[in-house]
């Protein structure tokens, strides 16, 4: 046994560097201590679950998550809600209402999708006829009065069966909680993830009056509705997201950036299949990693407060030693869990369950003493690399939605939950569709831009669909052509030549592509594709 001055038997650990400190931390990484690593076995092969043809387009994608069950299930709640109003009351609700179709209310969605890409002071201005203003695309496809009316009645839930305060069922997100689940469903479904994930939070715009709106002066966006969201590291895929409902009685919730990280791994059907989350200082805790790491065989990584529990106190302090000039770094390790403070400008705090001792370099400006700054290479832990690098998943992801999400004001939360995210929606498409085996561009050719893709989802849902082009009153007294009233059938030219629906489309800037055919309508004398262009050609009048 050893002893110290005073005669009194002092604890070594088992390398003979460091006392052993009262709370388990110490110097040397033991890899018996943590355990074997967790072997990545997910549920299927990492990539998109459902591969479509070459001839799909992006609405396709867009489709596999905002299925036609979804549609449906928002037109029979809008609808349910409109009669309501209605009927209750009536002199506020005097226009009369058509529950919208499959394909109005696509047209409606694909109008929202265009006002997020153009964007206007307010909604009317879509439809103004002022030469500075007007985009005569919109009154084509919808007249105002009705789009106005499907956004005033447009609703997520049965309000007559809400549960009311006090209902053990009761729930501050019924408007939107079953609308969420189908989402969050076909997210999860649509969709594998490759093994590092990261969890981090979204905030959605919102300064009306709610219960669980949050102010977080950090952030870019510091009113709003606050959600949780787990995605894909690299790419920022979404798997799953939750709205955060706020305290339960004006009662800080205990443990709950715990259990919003464990919800969050089972909801996105990722627990027990070794995957890797990074996160940051709000969820970050040893307990938590040793729970993953032994119960759920998931490690983690992420930024820490110095401020937690059951942290190495002798490191993870405003000025540690031996952490002065930058580069600097000291390490812990207890069970499972890695710890490191490493100098930078400031002092980085993190504790991993992936990690060892490891150390790389980064590449930094350092002042020299002549006052020129200069590239140099200083050490870096490689926890710290990893997390600099998977850290960024929902905030790549937030950054796509805020791009061209529908932003015009509404007194209603749910609405606004709702386009943020049909928006999300639109981007994990969008990665569905990059990562496709049969949507890769050509050599030499760069891949689909989101801005490409989202006025491809828009198109696909409008598709050729003309609601504003009904006008009431006397019928017309000019004839209609027989191309509309006749029956002709499709033929062979024999020679090709170019498609007239898409040549017309594109001279008009309707679409960016035109295709030759040989087929068409013999009768017309037309060529036209089949057999979309030639439907089109025979059905609607003003089909350019």
């Amino acid at each position: 046994m050893i002893f110290s001055d005073e005669n009194e038997p002092l604890v070594v650990d088992e390398a003979g560097d460091r006392p052993a400190e009262a709370d388990g931390w110490h110097e040397n990484f033991n890899y018996y201590e943590r355990g074997l690593p967790h072997i990545f076995l997910p549920r299927g092969n990492t990539g998109p679950t459902t591969v479509l043809d070459p001839d799909k387009e992006p609405v396709d994608f867009f489709s596999l998550l905002f299925t036609n069950a979804i549609l449906q299930y928002i037109i029979q709640e809008t609808d349910r809600y409109a009669n309501k109003q209605i009927r209750d009351h009536p002199d506020e609700n005097k226009s009369p209402w058509v529950t919208p179709t499959v394909e109005e209310m696509k047209a409606f969605l694909g109008l929202c999708f265009l006002m997020g890409i153009n964007v206007k002071p307010d909604i009317k201005s879509y439809w103004s006829t002022d030469v500075m203003l007007e985009t005569p695309y919109f009154s084509k496809v919808m007249k105002r009065d009705r789009y106005m009316q499907i956004m005033r009645y447009i609703h997520f839930s049965n309000s007559e069966q809400a549960p009311q305060p006090g209902d053990p069922n009761y729930s501050k997100l019924y408007k939107i909680e079953s609308l969420m689940n189908m989402f969050t469903d076909s997210m999860v479904n649509q969709y594998i993830p490759k093994r590092q994930l990261s969890v981090d939070e979204v905030m959605v715009p919102w300064k009306g009056r709610l219960s669980f709106k949050q102010y977080m002066p950090a952030k870019p966006t510091k009113w709003g509705i606050k959600m949780w969201a787990i995605a894909e590291a690299n790419t920022g895929y979404v798997s799953f997201c939750q709205v955060y409902s706020g305290r339960i009685n004006g009662v800080a919730a205990h443990g709950l950036a715990n259990r919003v990280v464990k919800n969050c791994i089972e909801k996105a059907n990722v627990i027990g299949q070794g995957y890797h989350i990074y996160m940051d200082n709000y969820f970050t805790s040893p307990t938590l990693f040793t729970d993953l790491f032994e119960h759920s065989n998931t490690a983690a990584c992420g930024t820490v407060r110095i401020n937690r529990r059951e942290l190495p106190k002798d490191i993870m302090k405003k000025n540690p030693e031996g952490v002065i000039n930058r580069g600097d770094m000291q390490f812990r390790q207890k069970d499972a869990v890695a710890a490191v403070v490493w100098k930078d400008k400031k002092n980085v705090n993190l504790i991993s369950s992936i990690h060892d001792f490891s150390v790389g370099a980064v590449q930094r400006n350092v002042q020299q003493a002549d006052g020129i700054f200069q590239r140099q290479e200083i050490p870096c832990p490689q926890m710290i690399s990893d997390y600099t690098q998977y850290m960024g998943g929902v905030d790549r992801a937030d950054q796509y939605i805020q791009y061209y999400v529908f932003q015009h004001k509404t007194l209603k939360w749910p609405k606004r939950i709702f386009f943020t995210m049909i928006e999300m929606l639109k981007f994990d498409a969008f990665r569905l569709f990059l990562a496709s085996p049969h949507h890769q561009p050509g050599p030499g050719k760069r891949p689909t831009t989101f801005l490409k893709f989202s006025k491809a989802v828009a198109a696909g849902l409008i598709a050729g669909y003309t609601g504003g082009s009904v006008r009431k009153g006397r019928p017309s007294l000019v004839p209609v052509d027989d191309r509309l009233t006749q029956r002709h059938l499709p033929g062979s030219f024999g020679n090709k030549s170019w498609c007239h629906v898409c040549h017309m489309r594109v001279k008009n800037n309707q679409q960016e592509t035109r295709r030759q055919t040989k087929f068409g309508c013999l009768d017309c004398g037309k060529h036209l594709c089949l057999p979309e262009c030639f439907t089109v050609f025979h059905s609607v009048k003003n089909y350019c």
